[in-house]
């Protein structure tokens, strides 16, 4: 995990909420009750294994503009990029779910699964769920997505993204009512992350000793444990306030390196929305934290050979941003205007061989409703760092959900 300026379309798929399988499970049970009527009225109908599949998912294309002081400006295009989440009923309890992407760029495409999971329905508020999945992970990415993010996806907050990752295993999640209030919850076992303790660069590139990955394969016998709390106090549900966080007992490699390394990563956020007359307000937030609980990593120099250093290996993030629109006023075009404004900052150890100064960023966008389906965003987002020029950049961004 690294500071970085994330320009490239951030396509995260997320874990679907139980709201939304029981109300897809109940859609497709009505539906599926209406067909087999028919179909049982005909002599010998064949039975079906899988009865019904949704395809939810959007297609967008971006242009992106550069500029740093010193530094050409750049120009980028991202002609097309195609998400799907194929979501299969096998039966009324057992679901299939699935990220698929296909982005485009320049003359190329790339094509990959974002995860691939099977839910099982124990009861109205609980289900099972195992296979490849990104855990829900604080607000940015355990409520927000790629389509229904205000701040537009030109540049991902810099504070963000260095928690959990795509990871194989099984849980629980499930979501119920407590008087006027509602309760959400994700828990899980996976193979978790590893810490890099050794590695090979060439002369005069920083060491990536300590950081933290997350691979498809498990290297241990050890697993992390995570989970998701959302909290909703309010009868509308107009606020979630949301504490999330895995713990991994051992972060050690194949090898048998630091096997007793731990690692800590937790995050805290809210979302909150209001219409204050004819003005819909937004306000959403999060800080998070990854902690390595060992300062002692070794390394291999390439000039000096095997090196022993040691540093606080924390690092932080957060951003805080508002949305306006004016949901009452008499002309459509300022209807379907919304104004979002975000700062965030990313602090990494900075006596890491990786380290670098905190990243500081200042986000403004305009958001053009055609419809609820269709969204252009006009993003600007400005980044400083100590020791580096500032960089600005400029995106546009159409959405077509489907």
């Amino acid at each position: 995990m690294q500071n970085r300026y994330n320009t490239k379309l951030n396509v995260n798929h997320r874990l679907v909420t139980l709201a939304t399988m029981v109300a897809f499970s109940c859609t497709l049970a009505r539906a599926q009750d209406s067909t087999q009527t028919a179909e049982n009225q005909k002599p010998d109908a064949p039975a079906r294994r899988i009865q019904k599949m949704f395809v939810p998912g959007f297609l967008t294309t971006q242009f992106q503009y550069n500029d740093a002081k010193g530094s050409p400006s750049t120009f980028a295009f991202s002609p097309v990029g195609v998400v799907a989440f194929p979501l299969v009923k096998v039966s009324d309890r057992l679901f299939m779910d699935a990220g698929v992407q296909l982005l485009q760029s320049g003359s190329g495409a790339t094509a990959s699964i974002g995860e691939l999971v099977f839910y099982y329905k124990i009861n109205p508020y609980m289900q099972a769920f195992m296979g490849n999945f990104s855990p829900r992970y604080g607000v940015y990415l355990g409520i927000l997505d790629d389509f229904t993010n205000r701040f537009g996806t030109g540049v991902a907050p810099v504070g963000m993204g260095h928690g959990p990752q795509n990871q194989n295993g099984i849980g629980l999640m499930g979501a119920f009512q407590t008087g006027y209030s509602k309760l959400s919850y994700q828990v899980y076992v996976a193979n978790g992350p590893q810490m890099n303790t050794t590695d090979t660069v060439s002369p005069g590139a920083a060491s990536s000793a300590g950081k933290i990955s997350y691979n498809s394969s498990d290297v241990n016998n050890l697993r992390s444990v995570g989970w998701h709390i959302g909290f909703l106090p309010l009868s509308n549900s107009s606020l979630e306030m949301v504490f999330s966080g895995e713990y991994t007992p051992n972060m050690g490699d194949a090898n048998g390196n630091l096997t007793h390394v731990d690692g800590t990563t937790m995050a805290f956020g809210l979302n909150y929305y209001h219409a204050f007359g004819p003005l819909m307000f937004r306000a959403i937030g999060e800080y998070n934290q990854t902690q390595v609980e060992n300062t002692s990593y070794t390394y291999l120099d390439p000039v000096n050979g095997k090196t022993t250093t040691s540093f606080n290996n924390l690092q932080s993030g957060w951003f805080g941003g508002i949305t306006l629109r004016d949901i009452g006023a008499e002309k459509t075009f300022v209807r379907s205007l919304e104004l979002a404004a975000r700062l965030g900052a990313y602090t990494s150890p900075t006596a890491a061989p990786w380290g670098a100064p905190q990243i500081n960023q200042t986000t403004v966008t305009l958001t053009y409703w055609f419809t609820w389906c269709i969204p252009l965003n006009l993003e600007y987002d400005v980044l400083t760092q100590s020791g580096t020029a500032n960089k600005n950049v400029f995106s546009t961004i159409v959405y077509f959900r489907f």
